[in-house]
């Protein structure tokens, strides 16, 4: 009988510790799998959200700096001074003291041009284009540049108007800017010659040549007085 009742209370005991662990088992399981997975999504979550941000700010950073380089290149390029819209050819004369005449050579759509200020834009950026830093022009950005720009319009606007005689235009062949002289203003176009009657014209020896090298190609034949 005793023997009897001590393998009862033993399978008993052992019934009862099976379901304490199946119990346990049962209530743990699925609060260390959820934690498994909030583990899981907090890894790729901060992975995912630290990539785009570290690739946008590599981005930002070098963008400014790819800009900046294009830029430089733009403003001192190689210069060039042969043909293009509205231009057939560019020279320079330059005196001994530093002072010099760009004659631009236009071409007929230039003299026709509906829009002239855009057309003077044009040309502007073409000779910007011929006389670059890096040929020996500074400057240009200063009042030097303003009165350059200045006789340029006034010549396309007055592309037209025939020489005296009727022979030819009062422009001459060639739009001749002159960097010694001050701007003269639209006011005072005709009065000055688009600014040739402003200034002291240098003297002594000068040359004529292409900023880019290249041999003249035309003769130059501008209206200077």
């Amino acid at each position: 009988m005793r023997r009897a009742v001590g393998r009862a209370v033993s399978a008993g005991a052992v019934a009862a510790g099976l379901v304490l662990v199946s119990a346990l088992t049962v209530a743990c399981q699925p609060q260390g799998t959820a934690r498994s997975d909030a583990a899981a999504r907090s890894a790729d979550g901060s992975s995912a959200s630290s990539s785009p941000s570290a690739t946008a700010n590599a981005g930002a950073t070098a963008a400014p700096s790819a800009a900046a380089g294009a830029a430089g290149a733009a403003a001192d390029g190689p210069p060039y001074c042969g043909a293009s819209r509205y231009v057939e050819e560019i020279t320079v004369q330059r005196w001994s003291n530093g002072d010099f005449r760009v004659s631009l050579r236009p071409t007929s759509d230039a003299r026709h041009a509906n829009d002239r200020n855009e057309a003077t834009a044009v040309m502007w950026q073409a000779i910007r284009r011929c006389l670059t830093p890096s040929a020996g022009f500074t400057g240009l950005d200063g009042p030097v540049g303003g009165s350059l720009q200045d006789q340029l319009r006034c010549h396309e606007y007055l592309a037209l108007v025939p020489a005296s005689g009727g022979q030819g235009y009062a422009t001459g062949e060639t739009f001749d800017v002159e960097s010694w002289r001050p701007e003269a203003g639209r006011s005072r176009w005709f009065s000055t010659k688009c600014g040739n009657t402003l200034g002291t014209d240098p003297s002594g020896t000068s040359r004529t040549f292409r900023p880019d090298g290249v041999q003249p190609q035309q003769t130059v034949t501008g209206e200077h007085e």
